[in-house]
């Protein structure tokens, strides 16, 4: 596909960087989709791949940002240090990342930080020093990275078309894995840029505050709609066997809901009881294991089948 460029990262699963897209326009200025993990090693590799397919790291001219989380974005702070004129640079993100983007320090709402807090605090003193959150917690992996507050930042939304270069995408949000998550539809050539979405393994977690399992079942109920000849994931490989991965997601999602029905058909269940079903060590039961488990919860409970009494106990 001419002037479209996959950058592909090294492994398709977290820890690791998301995958880049680059587009060139017709005055041979470069748009970048995503721009990847902030890790020394992660844009050391960015920029050799660029410099492969011939992109200069200072004709770009926009960059597009499919949601505020750090392997998505955090290189901005590298590419910005590097630009010769990064005032010019436009810099879009959907208009519910926005305040992320610019304070990362947010995402601890949407990654449910509180749930742990409120559930292991035992476990937070003695393993985390009393705290538990997004930048002591994940700098390691990936460079928690924001956006200054004077860049030149525009937003979308919803069913927005965006024309980057010879490509018109429309602009589909998509929430559960983050508020404003964003996938990008190309309208003409009938490909998806699917974020974190759908990717080639496994399944994105997802938390309440950005949708959770309710969110991310009615976003792919969203894409299943469109009519597409294949997807272009954040983490992996592109693909052309949509439906089959569409249905492959949607049955992990819903056999948490089977799981923890089955559970409490035995007795009546606390949420780390019900998160031990799915998680073995502590960190993984603080994260991502509470948040997930906390929105099945949320959504068994709407749809009439559970509750949970004045202690927080949970029945069917």
């Amino acid at each position: 596909m001419e002037n479209f460029f996959f950058i592909k990262a090294d492994k398709p699963m977290w820890p690791a960087s998301a995958n880049v897209f680059a587009i060139k326009d017709e005055n041979n200025q470069v748009i970048l989709i995503d721009v990847g993990c902030g890790l020394p090693k992660y844009t050391r590799k960015l920029f050799e791949k660029m410099n492969n397919f011939k992109l200069n790291l200072n004709e770009i001219s926009t960059i597009v940002i499919s949601h505020a989380h750090p392997d998505h974005m955090g290189a901005m702070e590298e590419i910005l240090a590097r630009l010769e004129n990064q005032n010019q640079l436009l810099i879009l993100i959907n208009e519910i990342e926005k305040e992320s983007a610019l304070n990362i320090d947010l995402l601890n709402a949407s990654f449910d930080m509180a749930l742990v807090k409120k559930y292991f605090q035992s476990g937070i003193e003695e393993r985390f020093k009393g705290k538990f959150d997004i930048n002591s917690n994940f700098e390691v992996l990936c460079k928690m990275a924001q956006l200054p507050q004077d860049c030149n930042l525009h937003t979308f939304n919803e069913n927005d078309v965006l024309e980057l270069g010879d490509f018109k995408f429309k602009v589909i949000t998509t929430p559960g894995h983050a508020p404003g998550h964003t996938s990008f539809y190309e309208i003409n050539r009938k490909f998806l840029l699917s974020g974190d979405l759908i990717g080639e393994k496994g399944t994105a977690w997802y938390s309440p505050s950005s949708g959770g399992a309710i969110g991310y079942l009615s976003s792919l109920d969203k894409i299943e709609k469109l009519h597409l000849n294949y997807i272009y994931p954040s983490h992996g490989d592109k693909f052309n066997n949509v439906k089959e991965r569409i249905n492959e997601i949607r049955k992990k999602i819903l056999i948490k809901d089977e799981k923890i029905l089955r559970k409490l058909e035995e007795k009546p269940q606390t949420i780390l009881e019900l998160v031990g079903l799915f998680y073995e060590d502590q960190y993984s039961q603080m994260f991502p294991g509470l948040a997930i488990v906390e929105s099945h919860l949320i959504k068994l409970e709407q749809e009439g089948k559970i509750a949970r009494d004045e202690n927080q106990i949970w029945k069917i």
